[in-house]
């Protein structure tokens, strides 16, 4: 059923409303005889006791929403005395005063938004798509730049040019008055409008909100970028029709709740998620496809497979991997990286120098003014590339009507970012020895990621590998290109198209998987981990545990992920709560409960009562994880925003 705000003020807004009204009964009537005073003290309490979505997909309604309040002044309450009193007449009449404010909203004319309800689990083999499914496509959805890419007639993986005839779009969704934009208008808007304007969204996936309000609302994560995924649908639709099917790329150090987030991504722009699939993983798939080792009967070369570190330094996240590929077989041996580190930090150590310098010429910090701090980060990234090419970069920043003219040289930029490059460093090391291996053990360096073009990059992964890395595949492609081979192995294109690619996949989690258990010893409270870092998926891991009492109707269980043993250094992904268990149940009866850690690093959880097989209910409650009802709201919006005359 397609959303409508009738249905939702019948079922959820009603109380809402209800309650605004009900707030002020029995204060003096002088309240709400004046406009301005009904409008403070009930318009607007209950405008803001909505959820956030939903006055969202209203802020261009909100003429409406005034008369609906204002024309139940009247019908609502009796002002006649000193004291304001609801009239009950008035309240009952309240459902259809909402069916004739909101029933003249026409339903969205495009298409149906798949639900997002009991979609969690991918698909485990390739299926036989409908016949208006259209090809699968891989999307790259990048810190600061995002691609999308599809498999041509002939087999190979070719990326999508948007509507301004480019193959990257900036991941920047700038929320105007008239509508909302995605890509390289909205990142030219954002120097002028930085409140709102979303940058750098995929950093703050999992959180429930992104880091920053926007035209003063409280905006998830998940819901920025699915504007940037519609955003490459409608690229890709326009050249290839209807497009519903993709294989998302995350970092391969992303956690359980940015995964989930990821997919949640993907639903809210109308897409099937096939899968999620690891960036470094997807790039290797996509150099092997270029060496020929899609091939299942291709021959190896040497006696082993082939041992490929992929460093992927992309605009806001880090990842190394080391991954074995041989004929139709890619199988990641370990991985680690930092999900806050990337290209950005970076910029900002730029735009930390160039700001000083500013500061002498305007006798104060530039990065204090919204306008002039967006310039500057605008400013720093386009230097940061010249100083790729050349020795010294010029940035003009205009601040307060003045133009300031500051020089870097790229032995300056490479002076004040070799922190960042010590924290790559040293994660590369670390991974080697989790492979159980040496640099010498390595045949291929990869490089994945718009920074690492940076020289220094490339000069400390020389000096620490000794060997030269592989730039053969493209750094700003790569990624896409191995998730569409991985989407047709999936879902198989339409007939008259290359035959699909056949390959096998084997991935390791990034995140150690454990519980929160209880010394029975010292009480304490510890992280007991049942799947280790780096363990092949997927991977199912069973612990039993036992009932403290007769009777128990339930067992709640804290699921951790993290390497430490103690729970404050570990990441709540979320609460398992098995419920209806047997009310003559014993003390210390034996309840199983089962982990799997999907190929794409999805959990799943299940539970099992020991010689007792029906009843019991099992809930896995993530942390910051939208519920259904709001996907169902924000969903509609993003699909009235990106089908706007404006966008």
């Amino acid at each position: 059923m397609p959303f409508s705000l009738a249905d939702y003020f019948q079922k959820q807004g009603l109380r809402v409303i209800e309650t605004a009204l009900k707030a002020v009964d029995g204060r003096p009537a002088s309240y709400l005889r004046d406009d301005d005073h009904y409008r403070m003290h009930v318009i607007q309490p209950a405008w803001n006791a909505l959820p956030v979505g939903v006055r969202m997909l209203m802020k261009r309604q909100i003429d409406r929403w005034d008369a609906l309040l204002f024309g139940l002044r009247d019908e609502v309450f009796d002002l006649s005395g000193k004291s304001i009193a609801l009239r009950p007449q008035g309240l009952q009449r309240l459902p259809w005063h909402l069916r004739q404010a909101f029933d003249s909203a026409k339903p969205s004319q495009t298409e149906p938004v798949p639900s997002p309800v009991n979609a969690d689990v991918p698909l485990a083999e390739p299926v036989t798509p409908p016949a208006d499914a259209g090809p699968p496509v891989g999307i790259d959805l990048g810190t600061t730049y995002s691609v999308i890419a599809h498999i041509d007639a002939q087999g190979r993986p070719v990326s999508l040019l948007n509507a301004d005839g480019e193959r990257l779009t900036p991941s920047v969704v700038l929320f105007g008055e008239d509508g909302t934009i995605v890509g390289k208008q909205a990142l030219l808007g954002s120097a002028l409008e930085p409140e709102r304007c979303a940058i750098c969204v995929k950093r703050d996936m999992g959180a429930k909100s992104y880091r920053r309000p926007i035209n003063g609302e409280s905006i998830p994560p998940e819901v920025i970028s699915s504007f940037i995924l519609r955003s490459l649908k409608a690229d890709a639709e326009r050249q290839l029709g209807p497009v519903r099917r993709a294989v998302i790329t995350v970092p391969a150090y992303f956690d359980e709740m940015r995964r989930r987030a990821t997919m949640d991504a993907g639903r809210l722009a109308g897409l099937e998620v096939l899968d999620i699939i690891n960036e470094p993983t997807a790039a290797a798939i996509a150099y092997g496809h270029q060496l020929g080792f899609l091939d299942p009967a291709g021959k190896l070369v040497g006696n082993r497979p082939l041992r490929a570190l992929v460093f992927d330094l992309g605009g806001g996240t880090f990842d190394v991997t080391i991954v074995e590929i041989g004929p139709g077989s890619f199988k990641a041996l370990a991985t680690d990286g930092d999900v806050g580190l990337g290209g950005k930090d970076w910029d900002e150590q730029l735009v930390a120098l160039v700001a000083e310098r500013l500061r002498a010429q305007v006798g104060a910090d530039p990065r204090e003014n919204p306008q002039t701090d967006q310039e500057l980060q605008l400013a720093a990234e386009s230097a940061k590339r010249t100083l790729t090419e050349r020795l010294r970069a010029v940035l003009y920043i205009n601040h307060q009507g003045k133009r300031c003219k500051v020089e870097v040289t790229r032995e300056e930029f490479e002076q004040v970012t070799l922190p960042l490059l010590e924290r790559t460093r040293m994660t590369t090391e670390i991974v080697v020895r989790q492979a159980g291996l040496t640099f010498a053990d390595l045949d291929r360096v990869l490089l994945v990621g718009g920074s690492t073009r940076m020289p220094q990059v490339m000069r400390m992964l020389e000096e620490l590998t000794g060997t030269t890395p592989d730039r053969s595949i493209s750094a700003d492609e790569a990624v896409a290109h191995g998730a569409a081979l991985y989407a047709a192995l999936l879902a198989p294109p339409a007939c008259g198209v290359a035959e699909a690619p056949q390959f096998e996949v084997t991935n390791v989690n990034s995140h150690s998987l454990g519980i929160l258990a209880t010394d029975p010893g010292s009480g304490k409270k510890f992280n007991k981990v049942l799947i280790p870092k780096n363990t092949p998926l997927p991977y199912t891991r069973k612990k039993k545990f036992q009932t403290y009492r007769p009777g128990q109707r339930a067992v709640l269980i804290k699921v951790l992920e993290g390497e430490s043993d103690k729970p404050g250094f570990c990441t709540a992904i979320g609460t398992c709560t098995i419920a209806d268990l047997p009310a003559d149940l014993p003390a210390r009866s034996p309840v199983e409960v089962s982990y799997t850690y999907e190929s794409n690093g999805r959990l799943q959880v299940d539970a099992r009562l020991g010689g007792y097989d029906a009843g019991i209910t099992v809930a896995f409650q993530r942390e910051n994880s939208l519920p259904d009802e709001d996907l169902d709201v924000w969903s509609h919006y993003v699909e009235v925003e990106m089908t706007e005359p404006a966008r």
